[in-house]
């Protein structure tokens, strides 16, 4: 057995670069979360939030200040809106609370309205109930099939009609029967759901030896349903709203690039306890002030660096993708997350990190950072043009194809082709995916 010495090189990130890396990669709610947190673990760092009431209320006092009429009308306006969304959000109410007052006043015996509240808290918000629900109801109340089965159909007659299916057909079937469509439609919704959603109206009407018009009618009875019966009620769940990392404002030609200082608390060092050390602090006291002072300045740094690097990834987005920002229809270019690396001197994963979970805002609207890295695509020429504008040209395609005989992924590629884009079939068949259209048998309109 043979000894020997040899020397390696590993790269090991300290807890304080991982913590700073970690940064980087939160969005900006899960961000502000941390900082609040990180203040209140450490007394030396204090933090103040920028309140968006506060801002809004200054602006409503400088509108009011204005003898400008004009002014006077935003502010009254941003008035009523404001009433409209507080009444509009008290007045929603959700579909479980509105199954469970239809229970409560329903005549019905107490052991029967406990399986139809049990029945309504398994339900989803759509509207549905489990597959399983006649098993659930069984294996809880201790019931025979049949009579599981009673109580579903019990829970069906609720308003709105189709709640309590458990699934698309029986969801359509139920609305049919209290709209009392048509034989043809109630059949086609039994035997040819998976036939219909694939547009094959045809096939259809030659097994059924009905006319294609008559199976078209039978389908507008169908289409009349609501898939989703608990779609018009309010969701129960917390709303998420998405909070702007980057705001690029249009100034003439120029376009300013802006890091959201108001979304995210502003931290600072207590100066009160550098007087305690003035004051000559026992030893154990100075040494915990001296530990959570290079605590927060290691905090505040890894903030700074933070803000540095997104306002850098985004400075550099904004210049490439320029046309995009400033033109009505502008396009976007082809770019990649090594180009940027390579433009800013920083490593590919920094970018990466950088632009995960961020958003940015502009006249356009609010949009996903990764959203402006597109792939580049080679035209007959020299150039290259983005993923993105290829399926802008595809969907115009689509748009002036002849409905009653759409264009085929094929000949959708030869469209292209003759618009020096180089793409195949595939790809085609990938981008329209992608944008949700069906296939060419699936748009066909008879």
């Amino acid at each position: 057995m043979e000894l020997s010495l040899e020397l390696r090189q590993k790269q090991v990130l300290s807890p304080q670069m991982q913590q700073s890396v970690e940064l980087l990669q939160m969005n900006l709610l899960a961000f502000s979360e941390y900082v609040k947190e990180a203040a209140e673990e450490n007394p030396l760092l204090e933090w103040e939030e920028e309140s968006e009431e506060k801002e809004t209320l200054l602006q409503k006092l400088d509108w009011l200040a204005e003898s400008d009429e004009q002014n006077r009308g935003f502010y009254h306006i941003e008035q009523e809106e404001d009433l409209q969304d507080t009444h509009g959000k008290n007045d929603m109410e959700s579909l479980k609370e509105y199954i469970f007052f239809q229970i409560h006043t329903m005549k019905a015996e107490p052991w029967e309205k406990a399986a139809l509240s049990f029945l309504a808290e398994c339900m989803e918000e759509s509207g549905y109930l489990p597959k399983d629900a006649a098993e659930s109801l069984q294996e809880r109340l201790h019931l025979g099939s049949a009579e599981a089965e009673r109580l579903i159909s019990m829970f069906q007659t609720l308003d709105p009609v189709g709640v309590g299916a458990r699934n698309l057909q029986e969801c359509l079937l139920l609305q049919l029967k209290e709209k009392q469509a048509s034989s043809l439609a109630l059949l086609l919704v039994e035997e040819y759901l998976e036939e219909l959603a694939k547009n094959h109206i045809q096939q259809v009407a030659k097994k059924r030896k009905v006319s294609v018009d008559a199976v078209m009618q039978a389908l507008k009875e169908i289409r009349s349903c609501q898939p989703k019966p608990g779609s018009g009620f309010a969701d129960e769940r917390a709303v998420e709203y998405v909070v702007p990392d980057i705001l690029v404002e249009k100034q003439g030609d120029a376009l300013v690039v802006r890091f959201n200082q108001a979304a995210i608390p502003h931290l600072r060092i207590n100066t009160a306890y550098a007087g305690i050390l003035r004051a000559g602090a026992e030893k154990e006291t100075e040494q915990y002030i001296t530990e959570k002072v290079k605590q927060a300045e290691w905090m505040l740094q890894c903030m700074h660096r933070r803000e540095v690097t997104l306002q850098k990834i985004a400075e550099c987005i904004v210049q490439v993708q320029k046309a995009f920002f400033l033109e009505k229809e502008g396009q976007l270019v082809p770019l990649r997350l090594i180009d940027v690396a390579d433009r800013l001197e920083m490593h590919e994963s920094t970018v990466s990190r950088g632009v995960k979970d961020k958003y940015l805002q502009c006249e356009k609207g609010v949009f996903p950072l990764h959203m402006f890295f597109s792939k580049a695509m080679q035209t007959t020429g020299e150039e290259t043009i983005s993923a993105d504008h290829i399926q802008k040209k595809l969907k115009e395609l689509i748009l002036q194809e002849d409905k009653k005989k759409p264009l085929s992924d094929r000949v959708l590629a030869e469209g292209l082709q003759a618009e020096g884009i180089c793409i195949s079939r595939r790809t085609v068949a990938k981008y329209r995916e992608e944008m949700g259209i069906p296939s060419a048998s699936g748009r066909k309109e008879y």
